[in-house]
C-alpha cells in the first residue's frame, strides 16, 4: 500500500484535473459564439479569434506553453448470485466492485510530470485477492518527471521500457490482465548524433503495490545507419544495428539460501549474485523487404518458472516482411529456451523483465478466442506466416468494390527432449500414496534438459486463418472467417480440459459478420459465430448485433451458447454513450470462467454476473 504522503497528493490530483475540465468547457462556450481559426506557434497548435488570425505572439512566455493532459477509466459492477456458475454476490468483498485509474500530465518546455491515481481496493471479479493476491489497494503507484534539453532527456520515477522486440527487456501496461511492471528509478535518454540512440536505466520492478526484490539496470544502443549517412543511402534502404545489456542483482544470492520448492522439503541452493542478459540485433530494408534478425542470451538463472535449473537461456528471432502493390506477406522464426526472466525468482506470472511474443494471431472474435495461446518461456519452436492481397477494382475477383482476402498460420512445438514440469510429475509417498507435484525433484538444482537446437518435440499449438472481406454495394460489407486450432491443452492450461479430460482440442470455427450502413448516422453490425470440436464443452455458438447512433448512441446485444455439454447461456446487453470526450457504458453481463489472454499472456478469468457502469473521459 502506498504512504501515506501518497495519499495527501490525492486532492491536489483531483483539484488540477477538475482545472483542464473547466477549461475545456469555458472553451466549448466560446466556440458556440465565436469564430475560432488554428493558429500554429512555436510549434504549438491553438484557436485565435478570427479577427486576431494574424497575430503570432513574439515572445510566449513559459506558462503559456504549458499543456496538461490525462484521462479517466472506472468501471463499477454489482455482483450478482447465479446457482448454475456458483456465484454468490455474498462472497466478493463488497457489494459494488471498482477499478478506477486516474492518468495526469503536464507538459512544458524541457520539463514534463505526471502521476496515475489508482483505486481496486475492492477490484472487479478476476482481480480479487484469491485470483490475483496482492493487486487490491488505492493509492498513487505512478509518479514521473522527465527533463530535456536538446538530445538528452532523464526520467526520475516509474516508467516503461523496451529494447528491440523485448526478448530481454520489457515492461509495459495491460490493465485487462493487470500487468503493471512499471520500473521505479531513474532513466536516461541521449540522441547525441543523427541516428544515434542510447539508453541506460536503472530501479525496480513493480508488482502490484510493492515492488520486487531484485535491482535492475541495463543499457541499449541503436544506430540507423540510414540517418547517419543518410546521403549515401536510397530512401528505399535502410539499416538499423542494436545492441543492449540488462543485470539484475539477486538478493537472495548469497550462496546459503533454503528454498522450500516442494511441500516441506528444503533445498539449499547456490543462487547466483548477479545475472545478466545480452541482445544484439539487424534491422533491414530492402525496397519492399524488411528483415530482422535478432538474438539474445541470458546468465544460469534458477527460478520457479523453469524447475530452478541452471542452464543457460537463449532466444533467436528471424523475421522477413514484404509489401507492394496491394500484396503483403510475412514469415518468422522464433527459437527458445529457459528465458523465464524475472525480477524475483520465487514468482511465476507477475514480475517478468523480458517479453517474448507468441507467434499467433490476435483473435478479436469471441468464439475464436476461446482457446488461446501462452508463450512457455522454458522453450519452444515457434512459426507464423501471412498472405494478404488486395484485388482491385473492377477486376472479375475485386468486382465493383475491391476484395481483401488474408491467409495465415502458425504452427508451435515443445524442444525435443524437454524435462517435463508440472502435473506429469508424479512421487511416491512413505505410506504408498502418490501425489502429483508442481516442480520435477530431479531436475532442481541441476542444468535441466538437453535439447538439441534443430530438433522439435511435440505439437503445442497449431492454426489455420482465413479471412475475405467483401464490399457488397455503398451501404453493405461482408466479412467471412474460418479458424482451425489443434492445440496439447495440457500444456498451455496446465491441466487436461474440464469436460472429457482430454489433453488435445481440435477446433473449427467459422464466422459471418456484416455491415449494413442503413442512414447517413446509422449503421448495424452483427455476428453470426459457430465453433465445433469433439473434445472440451464440444459445441459453440454466438451471435451479435450492434447498432450505432453516430455520433452518441451505441446499443449492443450478445449471446453465447455452449449447445454441446453445459447447455449455458452467456449473455450481454450494453448501452453506450458518447459526449464529447465522455464515453458511458451500462451493461448487464454473464460471463464464463476462461482466459483472458493479450500478446500470448494469459491469465485465469472466473465465471461472473452482475451490472456494470464504466466511463472514460481523455482531456
Amino acid at each position: 500500500m502506498p504512504n501515506n504522503s501518497f495519499r495527501a497528493a490525492i486532492p491536489l490530483l483531483f483539484a488540477a484535473m477538475a482545472m483542464p475540465a473547466w477549461s475545456a468547457e469555458n472553451q466549448a462556450d466560446k466556440n458556440d459564439s465565436v469564430m475560432l481559426v488554428p493558429r500554429t506557434y512555436m510549434g504549438q497548435t491553438i484557436n485565435v479569434q478570427e479577427s486576431m488570425q494574424d497575430f503570432t505572439p513574439k515572445n510566449p512566455s513559459w506558462w503559456s506553453q504549458v499543456r496538461a493532459t490525462g484521462s479517466i477509466q472506472t468501471e463499477f459492477m454489482a455482483p450478482m448470485d447465479d446457482s448454475s456458475l456458483d456465484i454468490k454476490a455474498a462472497d466478493y468483498p463488497a457489494r459494488v466492485l471498482n477499478n478506477t485509474y486516474f492518468d495526469f500530465t503536464v507538459n512544458a518546455p524541457y520539463i514534463s510530470a505526471g502521476a496515475r491515481f489508482q483505486f481496486t481496493k475492492w477490484p472487479l471479479p478476476g482481480f480479487e485477492e484469491k485470483t490475483m493476491p496482492g493487486f487490491a489497494g488505492w493509492g498513487i503507484p505512478y509518479f514521473w518527471a522527465t527533463g530535456k534539453y536538446k538530445w538528452a532527456q532523464l526520467t526520475a520515477g516509474d516508467f516503461y521500457e523496451q529494447f528491440g522486440s523485448g526478448l530481454i527487456m520489457r515492461t509495459y501496461q495491460e490493465r485487462a490482465l493487470g500487468v503493471d511492471g512499471a520500473i521505479r528509478g531513474a532513466r536516461l535518454k541521449l540522441n547525441p548524433g543523427r541516428g544515434v540512440y542510447l539508453t541506460a536505466l536503472t530501479g525496480k520492478e513493480r508488482r502490484f503495490w510493492k515492488h520486487t526484490p531484485d535491482l535492475i539496470w541495463g543499457a541499449d544502443a541503436e544506430w540507423s545507419l540510414h540517418e547517419s549517412f543518410a546521403n549515401a543511402f536510397s530512401p528505399q534502404y535502410g539499416v538499423t544495428l542494436g545492441f543492449s545489456y540488462v543485470g539484475k542483482h539477486d538478493k537472495r544470492g548469497n550462496g546459503s539460501n533454503v528454498t522450500t520448492i516442494l511441500g516441506d522439503q528444503e533445498y539449499r541452493l547456490n543462487f547466483p549474485t548477479t545475472i545478466a542478459a545480452f541482445d544484439g540485433r539487424v534491422n533491414a530494408r530492402l525496397k519492399d523487404f524488411t528483415i530482422l534478425a535478432e538474438y539474445a542470451t541470458k546468465n544460469n538463472d534458477p527460478n520457479a518458472v523453469n524447475n530452478y535449473i541452471y542452464k543457460r537461456g537463449h532466444v533467436e528471432l528471424l523475421s522477413l516482411s514484404y509489401a507492394a502493390n496491394g500484396f503483403s506477406a510475412y514469415v518468422q522464426a522464433k527459437r527458445s529456451e529457459n528465458m523465464a526472466f524475472l525480477s524475483d525468482q520465487e514468482e511465476q506470472t507477475n514480475a517478468f523483465i523480458n517479453y517474448l511474443p507468441a507467434f499467433t494471431n490476435t483473435q478479436t472474435y469471441t468464439l475464436a478466442a476461446l482457446y488461446p495461446y501462452a508463450t512457455d518461456y522454458n522453450g519452444e519452436w515457434a512459426y507464423q506466416a501471412e498472405l494478404r492481397y488486395l484485388f482491385k477494382r473492377n477486376t472479375p475477383l475485386g468486382g465493383k468494390y475491391g476484395t481483401n482476402v488474408k491467409l495465415s498460420g502458425s504452427y508451435i512445438a515443445d524442444l525435443y527432449n524437454q524435462a517435463p514440469l508440472g502435473p506429469k510429475v508424479e512421487v511416491t509417498n512413505p505410506d504408498g500414496t502418490v501425489s502429483v507435484l508442481d516442480k520435477d525433484p530431479t531436475q532442481v538444482g541441476t542444468n535441466g534438459y538437453g535439447a538439441p537446437f534443430w530438433k522439435a518435440g511435440g505439437l503445442r499449438y497449431a492454426d489455420i486463418n482465413f479471412e475475405i472481406s467483401k464490399k457488397l454495394s455503398r451501404k453493405v460489407q461482408l466479412t467471412f472467417f474460418y479458424l482451425f486450432q489443434r492445440l496439447n491443452y495440457d500444456k498451455i492450461f496446465g491441466h487436461p480440459t474440464e469436460h472429457g479430460g482430454e489433453e488435445m482440442v481440435t477446433a473449427n470455427t467459422f464466422i459471418l459478420e456484416g455491415q449494413w450502413k442503413i442512414a447517413k448516422r446509422t449503421q448495424l453490425r452483427w455476428e453470426v459465430q459457430y465453433l465445433t470440436t469433439h473434445q472440451d464443452d464440444k459445441d459453440w455458438v454466438c451471435a451479435l448485433a450492434e447498432l450505432s447512433l453516430a455520433p452518441h448512441w451505441m446499443f449492443t446485444l450478445s449471446d453465447n451458447y455452449n449447445c454441446g455439454v453445459t447447455k449455458e447461456h452467456y449473455y450481454t446487453a450494453m448501452v453506450t454513450y458518447n459526449y464529447r470526450a465522455n464515453r458511458f457504458a451500462l451493461s448487464f453481463a454473464r460471463n464464463r470462467a476462461g482466459f483472458n489472454c493479450s500478446g500470448g499472456v494469459c491469465r485465469w478469468v472466473p465465471a461472473s454476473k452482475g451490472i456494470s457502469l464504466s466511463y472514460n473521459y481523455t482531456f
